[in-house]
């Protein structure tokens, strides 16, 4: 009778452990790895996101456990997720809730190989490898497609983060790719960093025929001042959120830089 009580509670025990210690359920403090979760049709294992996560549009649904810097420490302990998964801008962050055995996952994205990669990876973690292949495969022919559209090819670009400092794009940034890819010539991607800054005078001897200026940037008039003659565009917030992150959407980037020749 005794062994039959205990064998009991041992099963009313493990009937009890919440569900996500047997998933691989996490958080996404990245609106890139967001995104592509939900391309995998993956998001029921995603518990909680950050506030810079907006698309696709449900997102709105899940947690806010935070943002970039900031994760609210009680949520995360009730939600009590498998991984927590960052990208090179966060990955600060989820390093010390390694001591709540909550694993820290960071990938890094510098080129669109490195997107591919990170797709098939988030596939295998959630369990939708064929997914993730159908969607690489089917960017592959985005990309192709993409590169297409620039009937006036190897414009110099100019692409500028913020104006204070001048910071812009350097070797190491997947944004030098997409302009590359596009069949255009980033004027900084000798720079053999990700997000460099440099000098107005580099700038200017560097001649660029095209300026594109992020959204968050803080638009310095000087700019139009000392590039009098060559085309401005400043981005919208939609462009912004699509060529700022490394996400299923980067071929829209792609196509973004190979139209900017057009008149």
């Amino acid at each position: 009778m005794y062994k039959l009580l205990i064998s009991i509670l041992f099963i009313f025990f493990i009937i009890s452990i919440p569900s996500y210690a047997n998933n691989n359920s996490f958080i996404s403090i990245s609106p890139t790895i967001t995104e592509i979760i939900y391309s995998l049709n993956a998001q029921e294992q995603l518990k909680g996101v950050t506030t810079q996560c907006n698309f696709p549009p449900e997102t709105k649904q899940k947690p806010i456990i935070g943002d970039y810097y900031y994760i609210n420490e009680q949520m995360l302990l009730d939600i009590r997720p498998k991984y927590i998964l960052a990208d090179d801008l966060s990955a600060f962050i989820g390093k010390k809730y390694k001591k709540y055995n909550i694993e820290p996952i960071c990938l890094n994205f510098t080129d669109i190989t490195s997107i591919y990669d990170n797709i098939l990876f988030l596939g295998k973690l959630t369990n939708k490898e064929e997914n993730s292949i159908n969607i690489v495969t089917l960017l592959k022919n985005k990309v192709k497609e993409a590169k297409n559209i620039n009937k006036h090819p190897n414009k110099k670009i100019l692409y500028i983060i913020s104006t204070k400092p001048f910071r812009t794009i350097g070797k190491n940034s997947f944004i030098t790719n997409l302009i590359n890819e596009s069949g255009n010539i980033s004027i900084t991607s000798e720079l053999n960093t990700s997000y460099p800054i440099i000098s107005m005078e580099y700038a200017i001897n560097k001649a660029p025929d095209i300026i594109v200026i992020d959204y968050h940037c803080n638009r310095d008039e000087n700019i139009s001042k000392l590039f009098p003659n060559i085309k401005i565009i400043k981005m919208t917030k939609q462009q912004s959120d699509i060529i700022d992150r490394p996400s299923p959407r980067f071929y829209k980037s792609i196509e973004f830089f190979a139209q900017l020749g057009e008149s």
